[in-house]
């Protein structure tokens, strides 16, 4: 247990193999798109095809109403955007070390820059889909229906406490699927009820049940998700209650992540 990362820190490790991180994700990226026709470019298209049928539905086929100015396939997209960041990287956190067993058992390379990989892999392609929200906002606050939420500079704040909570739980999941080999079916199962229990497909204030409305309150998802949306869609600079709350997840999820691998991390090479 004297090894350098239970020493000086997980992401102190991260940051000293930060090249290898990058020449990783960077492999992960061209693998995901090669042989494909269109390569980068479903970055794109899948958002954009989502967006498409989320404003079909919701406003020809099952009509919803939003609580703002905002059309709801925005508010919808707006949530989902980052819920598909997060639940993509748990899901593929749960498989990254045993399908990197060889190089694990091979060479000498850190168990903990593979999750890091796969979240940063599913960071660049949520980047590569944020653009589709933000035209569709733009065509929203061209008809003068809404102002282009000047907030949006504040985003990179709102990503990074997404990044440090799924950080967190992706170095706990990758850790513990080593050792527990249906945590990946468990967790599939989860995400989908932290979906419905997560201001998503809704917001907070159209809860009107007092204890649901607290229940989804306390949901640690929630002001994640709140935080995004007021400044990446709303134009409103959440409150410092939420900020922090926010913040105080997200640290939470990655010391307690970080704690749980550096415990497990010395057997990972002898499991995978």
């Amino acid at each position: 247990m004297s090894s350098g990362p239970m020493r000086d820190g997980i992401f102190l490790s991260l940051y000293r193999n930060r090249a290898l991180v990058g020449v990783l994700v960077a492999r992960e990226l061209k693998a995901r798109y090669r042989g494909t026709f269109l390569g980068y470019l479903w970055s794109l298209l899948n958002p954009l095809l989502l967006l498409g049928i989320y404003t079909a539905v919701f406003t020809y086929v099952i009509p919803a109403r939003a609580t703002s100015a905002f059309p709801y396939p925005l508010l919808l997209f707006s949530g989902l955007l980052p819920w598909l960041f997060g639940s993509g990287a748990l899901l593929d956190a749960a498989i990254v070390l045993s399908d990197n067993g060889p190089l694990l058992r091979k060479v000498v390379c850190p168990p903990e820059v593979f999750p890091a990989v796969t979240v940063l892999s599913h960071l660049v392609h949520h980047l590569l889909a944020l653009p589709i929200l933000l035209a569709g906002t733009a065509v929203v606050a061209g008809m003068g229906l809404v102002r282009f939420p000047w907030t949006v500079v504040l985003l990179p704040f709102a990503l990074l406490v997404w990044v440090l909570a799924v950080g967190g739980l992706a170095l706990a999941v990758a850790a513990l699927a080593v050792h527990f080999r249906d945590l990946k079916d468990l967790l599939h199962n989860m995400l989908n009820l932290f979906f419905f229990a997560t201001p998503i497909i809704y917001t907070l204030d159209q809860v009107r049940v007092p204890i649901l409305h607290r229940m989804i309150q306390a949901n640690p998802v929630t002001p994640l998700i709140q935080v995004y949306r007021d400044v990446v869609l709303l134009g409103e600079v959440p409150s410092l209650v939420t900020w922090a709350w926010a913040t105080a997840v997200a640290l939470i999820f990655w010391f307690v992540g970080t704690w749980i691998f550096s415990r497990l991390r010395e057997t990972i090479a002898e499991t995978v």
